[in-house]
């Protein structure tokens, strides 16, 4: 197995799911057999990373029941600030007693192996994933600059125009982070908190890259999605999943 600490990000409320988010947290949504964070666990393991960590927050209680009865190895860290802080506390919280290699993860997401694959490839370098344009709606553009051979995170933004130049791709949800970036954004993190409580992880990330590189590998056929909202679910469901189960034979 890898050195590699795997955290999930699973506090967030999940309001925009509706009656579903209020019952169920998202990363224990299912469209297949298991749900999604029960598939990318067992998606981490067939790559070697065994060691997972989930923040929660939102029905914690939850994900308490799936330590207990199905994923016995799964780390739980509770956020008890998640109803007044945004992620990037989570995100502290996840990082709490590490200072070696993580691999973050959205725990709202489905995604093929060739995610971890490629966000892991070089583990001497920081690395954020990125995809080509999927169309799925309420897309994360990320813009990226050459640095020493590589192409390097500069900013990601909701906002398409934020930038003159085209982005080099749309944010997935997984990023490798060196134990020298672990141990940084450590050190900056509460201070961004403390500017700003409802920071998100993602703005983490961007001052991270201002001092540590970040390069951003791509994907451009990869077959992932986010799941938000109902629409997006059965985007999901219905475009998404089987390319996954097809790539998972391959």
């Amino acid at each position: 197995m890898l050195d590699i600490k795997a955290i999930f990000l699973a506090a967030g409320r999940g309001v925009r799911m509706g009656e579903r988010g209020r019952m169920t947290p998202k990363g224990l949504i299912s469209i297949g057999e298991q749900t999604f964070l029960e598939e990318a666990v067992a998606t981490l393991v067939a790559h070697g990373i065994g060691n997972a960590r989930a923040v929660t927050g939102h029905l914690a209680a939850h994900y308490g029941e799936l330590a207990a009865t199905r994923c016995p190895d799964l780390d739980l860290r509770h956020n008890p600030d998640f109803e007044m802080k945004g992620s990037l506390q989570s995100l502290l919280v996840g990082l709490e007693g590490e200072d070696g290699p993580c691999l973050l993860l959205e725990s709202d997401l489905i995604f093929e192996p060739r995610a971890v694959a490629a966000t892991i490839a070089r583990p001497d370098r920081s690395a954020l994933l990125v995809s080509g344009a999927t169309g799925a709606g309420d897309e994360v553009h990320v813009w990226a600059d050459e640095a020493d051979g590589d192409l390097c995170l500069r900013d990601m933004s909701k906002r398409v125009d934020r930038w003159p130049d085209t982005p080099h791709g749309e944010l997935v949800g997984l990023t490798y982070l060196t134990g020298d970036a672990v141990r940084h954004l450590k050190r900056i993190g509460p201070d961004l908190v403390r500017n700003n409580a409802m920071e998100d992880y993602e703005n983490g990330l961007v001052e991270l890259a201002r001092s540590h590189p970040v390069t951003c590998p791509k994907v451009e056929d990869l077959a992932w999605a986010e799941v938000d909202d109902e629409a997006m679910l059965a985007r999901a469901a219905e475009k998404v999943y089987p390319r996954i189960l097809a790539a998972r034979s391959r």
